[in-house]
């Protein structure tokens, strides 16, 4: 049985979400997406033939429909003609607004996940995007707004901070402060590790509010951005790296870059490495499904480690 025209249309918001870097054609779509083919999977058809003609109709309606009825816009490359998701945009303070209230707000009917887990519940009626705050947000919040420090154990030491901002990296809250045991050094510490004792209580107000000041420094969006590859000053590197085709949407994840040739079984995705050392880690966790192929720097780098790690297995 078909998909419903609801169900399709999800399915191609869902489309847009995984390729949301390198963009869709009309062909994938109806190649990828149930619910415009009779032929789901099959070669892509013939330009201006009567059923291709049927299937980019459809495909427009349903952008269209996504648009005016679920807020969600796909803006067209005439030069790439390609669709690309148009990305959610919260200035500053409607960010800080937005966690703010999710710290105070349950929706009913969505299942728990893991605490601090940001995700989302669609279904035929409609589309809820949930954030789910860890328990901690809405104390450290308070703390934020009244500009008072606070104690609390953090990976089996006590640690004494003044609370500058709460963020959001790889699902993972955070909070970054001045740390008083080392000379107010900007840190960052997440939720999830700060032990709650027995009685419930996890942080203690250590001041009189009014005390902690935000350093004019301070940048929100830079502190929360914890990827190497952002922050790295190693000499920037242009990379090539052949990903199995499966594993394409995990790695963009991970990296970034751009996808620049795409086969059956792989895709190449090029980009800018300016951390070469946790560059080879992470390529390494892919497990032989991402191989360096150029810059031969980089090449080296993971050859050279390979060589050593063999070498201590055969001592």
């Amino acid at each position: 049985m078909p998909p419903s025209p609801t169900d399709r249309i999800l399915r191609l918001a869902a489309y847009l979400g995984e390729h949301r870097r390198d963009g869709v054609t009309l062909d994938g779509i109806g190649r990828d997406v149930p619910g415009y083919r009779d032929d789901p999977g099959g070669p892509d058809l013939d330009r201006g033939s009567a059923e291709w003609e049927a299937v980019r109709r459809m495909i427009r309606r349903d952008f269209e429909s996504l648009a005016t009825d679920w807020g969600i816009v796909a803006d067209y490359d005439e030069t790439e003609h390609r669709y690309r998701l148009r990305p959610p945009f919260f200035s500053p303070a409607e960010r800080r607004d937005l966690i703010w209230a999710a710290a105070a707000v349950t929706v009913a009917g969505v299942a728990d996940g893991p605490a601090g887990a940001i995700g989302s519940k669609v279904d035929d009626r409609a589309a809820r995007v949930v954030v789910a705050v860890h328990d901690l947000v809405d104390d450290f919040r308070d703390a934020i707004a009244d500009g008072v420090p606070v104690q609390f154990d953090y990976d089996g030491s006590t640690r004494v901070v003044e609370p500058w901002a709460l963020g959001v990296w790889r699902n993972r809250w955070y909070l970054a402060g001045g740390d008083r045991s080392r000379d107010l050094e900007m840190r960052r510490f997440r939720l999830d590790r700060i032990r709650t004792t027995t009685d419930g209580t996890a942080l203690t107000r250590m001041g009189t509010p009014g005390t902690v000041t935000v350093p004019d420094w301070f940048d929100m969006d830079k502190a929360f951005d914890l990827d190497p590859n952002s922050w790295g000053h190693d000499a920037p590197l242009e990379a090539q790296v052949r990903v199995a085709i499966d594993h394409v949407p995990a790695f963009v994840d991970e990296f970034g870059g751009t996808v620049v040739d795409e086969a059956t079984d792989h895709a190449r995705i090029s980009l800018t490495v300016r951390h070469h050392e946790a560059f080879l880690v992470r390529v390494l966790g892919f497990r032989g499904n991402a191989v360096v192929e150029a810059p031969p720097e980089l090449v080296g780098l993971v050859r050279d480690h390979l060589r050593a790690v063999a070498g201590n297995g055969a001592r």
